[in-house]
């Protein structure tokens, strides 16, 4: 067999074991984004839970943030310490997974949760009136945009959950 012939075998042989391995390729591919994807999922959830771990040791903040979304100035001085860095941490929280959910890695249906949770704090008089207003360029732009198109969530206030029960 003459020399070129030999050469154009070894190509023929060489692009067939690169179309080989292109199926072994896709799938490891689609694995890692699937663990990436879970990565983000549980990075997310673990970052949600370290927030609220202080809020379960003390339920002096809980209290703190139930008076400051509703009323800013009606809750104390020290209560309004309290939730703003609270706020500022979830609502920074939320602006990460909402760039996460716009990339394609956190799956919409899970953003679709997180949304609302955000939408509990973001309507509340509280917030809207006076610390939304005096921290919202923390944010970017574009989330900014997102949570002024966004509308109340009807129930869930925390007064609904930490208030009196309804009278019956």
């Amino acid at each position: 067999m003459p020399l070129n012939e030999l050469a154009d075998l070894g190509s023929v042989i060489a692009a067939l074991a690169v179309v080989m391995t292109l199926p072994v390729l896709i799938i490891s591919i689609r694995q890692n984004t699937k663990a990436q994807r879970a990565l983000v999922v549980d990075s997310l959830s673990k970052a949600i839970a370290d927030i609220n771990v202080p809020l379960t040791q003390d339920p002096a903040i809980g209290a703190a943030l139930q008076a400051a979304t509703e009323d800013w100035y009606g809750a104390t001085r020290e209560q309004r310490i309290r939730a703003h860095y609270f706020f500022y941490s979830i609502f920074k929280l939320h602006e990460n997974a909402w760039y996460q959910m716009r990339a394609g890695i956190l799956e919409r249906q899970i953003w679709e949760g997180w949304e609302t949770n955000l939408r509990l704090f973001y309507h509340r008089p509280g917030i809207q009136n006076v610390w939304w207003p005096a921290r919202k360029d923390s944010y970017s732009k574009e989330f900014r945009d997102h949570l002024a198109a966004t509308v109340p969530v009807p129930t869930g206030a925390l007064g609904d959950i930490f208030g009196p029960p309804p009278a019956s």
